[in-house]
């Protein structure tokens, strides 16, 4: 049953996105989604997107994501051809542009001092185009994006929420009713009051922050379905045991609820909405015990874990991660300090390996390490833009530009509060698509400006709306 299961599922969303991409290409970039779900629905199985012992799992997720792109290109063509003089709006480069320009510049000018310096370089250049794919993935993602109206940016992602909701269902019954579907190694196994609790992170569904987001922010009549799937997540979050995700939930609610307040003045329905908030999840709490004792218990015991001393191993606590950060810090070299050492591997510096480590429970040790100060300036500056920028559009705009502004937002924040405890956008088998928030925003951002909120419920195909011939266009007048 497992077996199949894990065959026939990920070919079954690989289907939904090649039909529904016929008349919505946006559709056929699910594919480089699906690939960043990876072992939480088997896409490991789609041998096609995974070729065992023979590539790098993030070269080919980046050569996936650039053939997805071609196609893209290769559409446009054919569409514009017949249309003399006519060239869809660029967009401009914007300051999040510049900054990821900046990193690219940064990253390709370590490649070649790791040339000069280094006689052995192994996996340099594949660890290089690990990197670059991180970059190269936000401008990928922008253009493919920019053609399409945010209604239809919406209506995509709700997709992707989907995945990310059956997913959680996968996890819950894994994690939580233990009954095995992944067949791979636990991260941690343990004996919890004669229970053996199980943990996992390879299997996790990496995308709850912009599910319980999409599912706060945008609502369209389906109020019953969207509280079933938050439910759905909220239960597959709780069940992942980890205690920053709680937080950065709570810290998401709140954040909703104040945003909403400033824009529509009214705050004395954002302190209802937070008391109710908090009600609600005093309830929920009530009934996962009730589903999930031993579960919930364990996860209890882990705040306790953080009144252990705060060096300990066992709480792992934020100042636990910093003192690790700090010690590979030490180590770097004074004249590396500026723009990192780039693309090496342990060939070339012993200190890889534990910058690696380290870099999984805090990405700013990563960033440091390759990029240097003048690149975590770069991705300081490129998060405090991004946030600015997505909120000055929630509100001045209203409608579904609004609404994508805000959740978009509400992801940045989350993420930018999760670099503090996970790798983020240096996980291992992810760096393609490690940015992808950044760009759907660039995105969204262009896409406000060539279309109207009022046109989305009359377009099929939205891209076609921009290249769709001058007659018609009249005639619809």
């Amino acid at each position: 049953m497992v077996l199949t299961l894990s065959f026939i599922l990920p070919y079954l969303l690989l289907l939904y996105f090649l039909i529904r991409s016929v008349n919505k290409q946006i559709y056929l970039f699910g594919v480089a989604f699906l690939i960043y779900f990876h072992f939480s629905i088997f896409f490991e199985n789609v041998k096609i997107f995974a070729v065992p012992g023979r590539f790098d799992t993030n070269i080919l997720f980046a050569a996936w994501l650039i053939i997805l792109w071609m196609i893209f290109k290769i559409i446009n063509y054919y569409q514009l051809r017949n249309r003399k003089g006519f060239t869809p709006e660029k967009g401009g480069r914007s300051s999040i542009d510049y900054l990821i320009i900046g990193l690219m510049i940064i990253t390709i000018l370590d490649l070649f001092i790791v040339y000069v310096e280094h006689l052995r370089i192994e996996n340099v250049f594949t660890e290089f185009i690990t990197i670059f794919s991180l970059f190269l993935g936000f401008f990928i993602i922008k253009e493919v994006f920019r053609y399409y109206s945010p209604g239809i940016i919406a209506e995509f992602l709700f997709s992707i929420v989907i995945v990310n909701s059956l997913a959680s269902v996968l996890y819950i019954v894994h994690q939580g009713l233990h009954l095995g579907l992944y067949l791979n190694e636990e991260y941690l196994s343990e004996v919890f009051r004669g229970e053996v609790i199980t943990r996992t992170f390879w299997f996790m569904p990496p995308l709850w922050f912009l599910s319980i987001c999409y599912l706060l922010v945008i609502k369209k009549g389906k109020s019953i379905l969207y509280f079933i799937l938050l439910i759905i997540n909220l239960i597959a979050l709780f069940i992942s045991y980890t205690r920053s995700f709680l937080i950065i939930t709570f810290i998401i609610l709140i954040l909703y609820y104040l945003l909403n307040a400033y824009k529509n003045k009214n705050f004395y329905a954002a302190a209802k909405n937070i008391l109710l908030t908090i009600i609600a999840g005093l309830v929920l709490l009530v009934v996962i015990s009730k589903i999930f004792p031993t579960s919930t218990n364990y996860f209890l015991n882990r705040f306790v874990e953080l009144k252990q001393g705060l060096h300990d191993v066992e709480s792992n606590s934020l100042l636990y991660r910093f003192s690790r950060t700090g010690a590979i810090l030490n180590k770097i070299e004074p004249d590396k300090l500026i723009i990192g050492y780039g693309p090496v591997t342990e060939v070339q510096s012993s200190l890889v390996g534990s910058m690696r480590v380290v870099t999984w429970d805090l990405v700013w040790t990563g960033v440091v390490f390759r990029w240097g100060i003048i690149g975590l300036v770069l991705f300081i500056l490129l998060y405090i833009i991004s946030i600015v920028k997505a909120f000055n559009l929630f509100i001045k705009k209203d409608g579904i530009s609004s609404q994508l502004a805000l959740m978009l937002l509400l992801v940045i924040v989350s993420q930018l509060i999760e670099s503090f405890v996970s790798a983020t956008f240096m996980s291992s088998d992810r760096y393609a698509m490690g940015l992808w928030y950044l760009g759907i925003l660039s995105a969204v951002i262009i896409a406000d400006k060539n279309f109207s909120d009022s046109t989305d419920k009359d377009q099929n195909d939205v891209r076609n709306a921009i290249l769709e011939p001058e007659d018609k266009k009249a005639n619809n007048k």
